[in-house]
């Protein structure tokens, strides 16, 4: 099953975007987050792919749902790099699988000069050096990628929650939006702050779904409670968009063996994609 409106095989070459799976979970503590892709798109096919807010039917905007990563290097424990894949340069969103898929995403297109910033909106900070002795936990991710691009290109909105050590490890080192701010401030005075797409450069944005809250979002490995409303995280999405150049994002931390029948997570991060997808058409003028 592919992706709401993806274009067929036979016209992929004709894509302005891609969507790729990445099916793995060796990273999480909670197995169940390679599971993410097919229900992601599963649940995108009870969603209209006709969009009313902006009255645009997404289809038009030719978008090409690859189907997932070959892993094998993640099952021999190399967590490190894109396994087995060429990224293209068309624009592309991933579908996870545990948040640490994002690392070797972002190594793979900073090493190419593809991006300049990561920006994460997260219930968690996932700024440890290691978790159970593994470097490439789930619960690491941003503090690598934070050091291999450096720190003061890292971004993190609507983070409630942290260990004291991560804590540590992250004050005064990255721009950090807390879950408060946001909510005191909207997206967009936020986003003013961030400055622009001149100053800031290609970027790169993750989205951990357990931001939401877990009333709404339950299928998650670490419900964190006081999260955002789907309306808000869309929000933030569209001003991110209308003010950075996001040249790949991921949509991480779906678990569908810890939620229940009606797959609600899942519909929120099909509708996360279809509003991802509807801003680099807005960005590129498509529609």
């Amino acid at each position: 099953m592919k992706f709401a409106g993806s274009l067929a095989a036979a016209d992929k070459d004709k894509a302005w975007y891609e969507l790729v799976g990445v099916p793995f979970d060796g990273n999480a503590g909670i197995k169940g987050a390679r599971f993410g892709p097919a229900a992601i798109r599963s649940a995108s096919q009870r969603l209209e792919t006709f969009l009313w807010d902006r009255k645009l039917e997404l289809s038009d905007l030719l978008y090409f749902d690859r189907g997932d990563l070959l892993l094998d290097h993640y099952r021999k424990g190399r967590s490190d790099h894109v396994p087995a894949f060429e990224l293209e340069r068309r624009k592309m969103i991933f579908m996870g699988g545990d948040h640490s898929i994002s690392y070797p995403l972002v190594k793979h297109l900073f090493e190419r000069g593809d991006l300049d910033n990561v920006i994460v909106i997260d219930a968690h900070a996932d700024f440890r050096d290691s978790y159970k002795l593994n470097r490439y936990s789930n619960a690491s991710v941003m503090r690598h990628i934070a050091e291999l691009i450096g720190f003061e290109h890292v971004v993190e909105i609507g983070i409630r929650s942290a260990s004291e050590e991560e804590y540590s490890a992250l004050k005064d080192r990255i721009a950090v939006y807390d879950a408060g701010t946001v909510k005191a401030k909207g997206a967009e005075t936020l986003m003013q702050e961030l400055g622009t797409e001149e100053e800031a450069g290609k970027t790169y944005l993750s989205i951990d779904i357990d931001v939401l809250d877990p009333g709404i979002a339950p299928g998650v490995e670490h419900p964190e409670p006081d999260g955002m409303g789907l309306a808000e995280l869309l929000a933030l999405v569209r001003v991110i968009s209308a003010c950075r150049d996001i040249v790949a994002c991921d949509v991480v931390e779906v678990n569908p063996r810890v939620e229940g029948m009606n797959g609600i997570t899942s519909l929120h991060a099909a509708r996360v994609i279809f509003e991802l997808l509807a801003c680099y058409g807005a960005r590129e003028k498509r529609y």
